[in-house]
């Protein structure tokens, strides 16, 4: 392919698709490539939580970045659907955070004692209260909190509406294309190598994920796959309305008629497959929340890779976005580890704004990949 694009985005999950489309929009030529199906990864294999709060220890960088990127989504949701005539099913139930044991309690206390100081909108709900809320919920349980400010989305239809909304505009996609690595010339990257041949491009955006650190330069970050497994369930008799958190596990209710449960935590490589054990692991702290569960039938089991950076590279979880010195023309867009689908708007304008204008209006100091290099020197 000689065919030259203004932008070549590396990763076609919702973080590259969502970027395409904003740079196609504004009439750049962009080509996505994707290793296998566009948004069958960690897109994929998500549970859509939009949740900023109910996961916040502090009120750092990340957690203003993350609500930054959930106040985006009503719009957003909006304007995709018109884009790609699907729904992604934007929902504003909230989350609810159990104390089901007394070590919970300590958790739920630390964090709504810095979040009802700080001003944010977060409820202290007693017992009575909660099962009005969600009859399925166990009884046992102490008190929760609530976040109606944390909401969620579907995920899979989310993949495939900013696939088609880039399209529409006029984005080239091209999956079961495998990057080999960058095209340069001295520090300026030129374009992408690929099974497919080369592509020129004017500006090449890495957003592959757990396979970014395959792609030279982006060696230098070291980020890791962390397998995640899941499994759905049909819906108990009294149904579940909001996304729901113990300090064990959680739970996402979907229009459809089903639950999902999850997730494990494995360093375990490139390895997807699902095990009896996690399985397992899931389904006991998934009826811990909601004893109903024991007796309804599996939908489905599955497992994603967590793009995640390597603990002794940085002592953060957090995404790495824009460039760095020594790499003319690329841009990073990856590192979101648990979070991709809550901050696929915030990351889309930004890369965007980078790739259009040369800067972007969010500060993104503490995202830079440029934060590693100041590390390795004061160590």
């Amino acid at each position: 392919m000689t065919k030259e694009f203004d932008a070549a985005i590396i990763g076609g999950g919702v973080i590259g698709c969502s970027i395409a489309w904003r740079l196609a929009q504004n009439g750049m030529r962009v080509v996505v490539i994707e290793r296998g199906e566009m948004g069958r990864e960690a897109s994929w294999a998500a549970g859509g939580i939009l949740g900023p709060l109910a996961e916040a220890d502090r009120a750092d960088e990340f957690h203003h970045l993350a609500a930054a990127s959930r106040a985006m989504y009503p719009e957003f949701a909006r304007e995709l659907q018109e884009a790609s005539g699907i729904d992604i099913e934007y929902r504003t139930e909230g989350t609810l955070h159990l104390a089901l044991a007394e070590a919970d309690e300590v958790e739920l206390e630390h964090r709504w004692s810095w979040q009802h100081a700080a001003g944010l909108n977060v409820k202290r709900l007693n017992r009575d209260c909660v099962l009005k809320l969600e009859p399925a919920i166990n009884p046992a349980v102490r008190w929760a909190l609530k976040f109606p400010d944390d909401h969620q989305v579907d995920n899979r239809r989310l993949a495939k509406a900013v696939e088609i909304a880039a399209k529409r505009a006029g984005a080239t996609m091209l999956p079961l294309t495998e990057a080999a690595g960058l095209l340069s010339n001295g520090a300026e990257i030129r374009g992408v190598r690929t099974s497919r041949g080369e592509i020129p491009a004017r500006t090449v955006i890495l957003a592959a994920g757990s396979w970014s650190t395959q792609i030279e330069p982006a060696g230098n970050l070291q980020i890791e796959p962390v397998r995640g497994q899941m499994i759905s369930l049909e819906m108990p008799d009294a149904p579940i309305s909001h996304v729901i958190y113990s300090c064990r596990a959680y739970l996402v209710p979907r229009h459809s008629g089903y639950v999902i449960a999850g997730s494990t935590t494995e360093n375990v490589g490139y390895d997807k497959r699902v095990t009896a054990g996690g399985i397992a692991s899931i389904i006991e702290r998934a009826v811990e929340i909601a004893p109903a569960l024991a007796a309804q039938p599996i939908v489905e089991t599955w497992a994603g890779l967590r793009p995640k950076l390597r603990p002794d590279l940085a002592h953060d979880e957090w995404p790495v976005l824009g460039r760095r010195h020594g790499a003319d023309g690329l841009i990073y867009a990856t590192g979101h580890y648990r979070n991709g689908i809550l901050l696929t708007p915030i990351t889309a304008r930004i890369v965007s704004e980078l790739a259009l204008r040369g800067a972007s209006a969010i500060d993104i100091g503490p995202f830079s990949p440029m934060r590693f290099d100041q590390a390795r020197r004061s160590a």
